[in-house]
């Protein structure tokens, strides 16, 4: 599932910084799935990694999203501020800066509620409509659950309704100056993450998509986890052939596994990567798959990238594995 979880919601309201430890992460991820996952039959086989089990075979996605999401809350809540979770989202900009228009945001919600509902014509609509919404209209629950419903569709001309409605919604034109503004906001820690997804969608809608990914592609050392995981985030929103690399490399080399996790689903299945570049990017993994370098969490996502770009199973079998990816070449 498409998650972003590291856009934030809000402008923080402090200066703080919070963000999870690795530790954190990975202990959530194992008590949320033990405490969730009903437990499997006795004859059920764990995946196993390095003769280590590392927990059954439906291992997704779902998991890391919600052990990032609960470490998240937790944080948020010690700390009286938020941090970036999926659901109802809130503009990073100031509330003045845009002026509602009650009948275009009326209109926007309504051709919204279709993009997710998956009608005919409807992305083509918000794609030549959602331009003139720009300044006159602003998040709300019902638009937010709208486009990540729509993020989530397997169609990528839906996703790509949905990206440009977010930066309407949000005030961001889709042009040199809207650029210039996120580049602003990049200058603001506490809106960093934000610029940073956002500046993904706006390259992905044609806005100098080079010269946005090098931008992103800076902030992939940030001292920050959540600032590198934003920026490859926006990698895979970017999506162009270019940003394969980076975001490969992220995956295997970055010590975090908050950011390797959102490299590995971005390549998977999130973002706006087509098949065929996506079957670019499981070349790589192919080749990893038994490379004593990886962590066990790095083989178990491997294992679970490459099942959802091939729409096969063939668990933690690495051979099966690479005879798949050399019948598609």
């Amino acid at each position: 599932m498409f998650s972003d979880p590291f856009r934030p919601n809000s402008t923080p309201q402090s200066n703080v910084e919070i963000k999870p430890t690795d530790e954190d992460v990975v202990r959530a991820l194992f008590e949320i799935e033990q405490a969730s996952t009903v437990p499997p039959p006795v004859d059920s086989p764990l995946v196993l990694v390095d003769d280590q089990p590392v927990g059954p075979a439906r291992n997704s996605w779902f998991w890391g999203t919600l052990a990032l999401l609960l470490v998240m809350v937790l944080a948020a809540t010690s700390a009286q501020r938020w941090l970036g979770t999926s659901g109802t989202k809130q503009s990073s900009r100031p509330a003045s800066a845009l002026k509602v228009n009650a009948a275009t945001q009326t209109s926007a919600e309504q051709l919204l509620g279709k993009l997710a509902a998956i009608e005919s014509g409807a992305a083509d609509r918000v794609l030549d409509q959602s331009a003139s919404w720009t300044g006159k209209t602003h998040r709300t629950p019902k638009a937010d659950q709208s486009i990540l419903i729509a993020l989530n569709l397997p169609d990528l001309h839906a996703r790509e309704g949905a990206l440009a409605a977010e930066l309407a919604l949000e005030g961001v034109p889709q042009s040199d100056v809207g650029l210039n503004m996120l580049k602003e906001a990049l200058a603001d820690p506490s809106q960093r993450a934000w610029a940073l997804w956002m500046m993904g969608a706006l390259g992905n809608r044609g806005v100098d998509p080079v010269h946005t990914a090098k931008i992103l592609e800076s902030y992939l050392t940030d001292s920050d986890v959540n600032v590198r995981a934003s920026a490859v985030n926006g990698l895979a929103l970017l999506a162009t052939d270019e940003t394969i690399p980076p975001v490969l490399d992220r995956f295997r080399n970055d010590p975090s596994p908050v950011v390797q996790e959102r490299a590995a689903c971005g390549l998977a299945e999130s973002g706006m990567y087509t098949r065929e570049q996506r079957l670019t990017a499981a070349a790589s993994m192919v080749g990893w798959l038994d490379d004593p370098l990886l962590t066990p969490q790095q083989k178990v996502w491997s294992f679970q990238a490459l099942h959802d770009i091939s729409g096969e199973d063939h668990g933690t079998d690495s051979a099966a594995w690479r005879a798949w990816y050399e019948s598609k070449r």
